[in-house]
């Protein structure tokens, strides 16, 4: 009897639970990490590929603006192929002309400039006179500019020289930066074409055609920004030699093509031109002079509220803040070479949008803005 009570009653006991396992081991659990190898090749990969962008980033801008230059020329290439010219007289023709007009550019502008300024530091110490004579014998102004210029340290001037040498430094390296953008340009209308169809094939079907639209219409922004760029420096070399003409500057067409050929520098390229313009009005007069400053900075306030927006908006179907924006943004980020590149960039953007981000922006945002722009800047031609 006794034995049979035992068992139920053992029955009815209830089971020990399991020992739950600790906090430890569980946190332990969850921050384990299995990283594979590959992840760390692609992240040493992406650092390699930013530092190197980070080391050539100067000649990645320069290759961008040489793309620029190819782009316009290969169009007047293509033109001539339609014309039933075989294409590499057609080569020959367009590289030839730009070599040309280069060439003889360079001819007017570098042996005039150099004789100007010769005779320019001859007459320094008639034109120091002249400035006198301009002035009252008493006057406190005439007193102190005679004062200043008998006790200057005349020992400073390896110092002067100094900087007018690293001025000039400075100077050959962005012409040769120029030498280097042409030489690029040069070898993307010969051989471009070939380079790009090798860099389509790395892509699939679908992508190599979204690609070969979205050149082509930025083919068409470069290009009417160079023809855009074209204008301006006309209309600078127009009005610049008609002033100094005027005035009686001496040297007054080699000054006009240099204010035209700088003009592509924003905010740089107009104090270039103007400083020549001054040295050399002085030699007319102290008032020719100050006359010529004032009217160049009307122009350049002209041609950068009025011409340039209008011009550029036209050739690129952006807003004249845009523009002003773009330049400003461009010289911020990356100096000159980066106001030369922001309005193609930001140009171009509304290709992007249409190709590439439609089907990730809200249903009739891409046509909403294409509808804007026609009634902006009219139909694309």
């Amino acid at each position: 009897m006794p034995a049979e009570d035992a068992t139920p009653a053992a029955a009815a006991l209830p089971e020990t639970p399991a020992t739950p396992p600790s906090f430890f081991e569980d946190v332990s659990q969850r921050v384990e990490l299995h990283i594979p190898w590959v992840t760390f090749i692609k992240v040493f990969a992406a650092a390699l590929t930013a530092y190197a962008i980070h080391v050539l980033w100067p000649l990645l801008l320069l290759s961008f603006l040489a793309l620029f230059l190819a782009v316009t020329l290969h169009a007047f290439v293509d033109w001539l192929d339609e014309k039933g010219i075989k294409h590499w007289a057609s080569l020959l023709l367009v590289i030839g002309g730009l070599l040309t007009v280069l060439a003889t550019s360079l001819a007017l502008i570098v042996p005039t400039l150099l004789d100007r300024a010769t005779t320019f530091g001859h007459s320094v110490p008639q034109l120091y006179e002249e400035a006198l004579k301009q002035l009252p014998v008493s006057s406190a102004m005439r007193l102190n500019i005679t004062h200043l210029v008998g006790s200057a340290n005349w020992s400073e001037a390896y110092a002067w020289m100094g900087s007018f040498w690293s001025a000039g430094g400075i100077a050959l390296g962005g012409i040769s930066e120029v030498v280097l953008m042409l030489v690029i340009a040069l070898y993307l209308v010969v051989d471009g074409s070939k380079t790009y169809e090798w860099l389509l094939a790395f892509f699939s079907p679908l992508k190599r055609a979204k690609l070969r639209l979205t050149s082509g219409e930025i083919s068409q922004v470069i290009f009417g920004y160079v023809s855009g760029q074209f204008i301006t420096s006309a209309l600078v070399t127009v009005y610049a030699f008609a002033v100094l003409g005027m005035l009686h500057v001496p040297g007054a067409l080699m000054l006009a093509l240099l204010a035209g050929i700088l003009d592509v520098l924003p905010i740089l390229g107009f104090i270039m031109a103007t400083v020549p313009a001054f040295l050399l009005a002085l030699s007319v007069s102290p008032k020719t002079a100050f006359i010529v400053v004032g009217l160049y900075l009307l122009f350049h306030a002209v041609e950068t509220y009025y011409i340039v927006p209008m011009v550029y908006g036209k050739h690129l179907r952006v807003s004249t803040l845009t523009v002003l924006l773009g330049l400003l943004a461009g010289v911020l980020l990356a100096g000159i070479q980066g106001a030369l590149a922001a309005l193609p960039i930001l140009a171009s953007y509304a290709a992007i949008e249409r190709i590439w981000l439609k089907p990730f922006l809200r249903e009739g945002v891409s046509e909403k803005h294409e509808l804007q722009k026609d009634q902006a800047f009219g139909d694309k031609a």
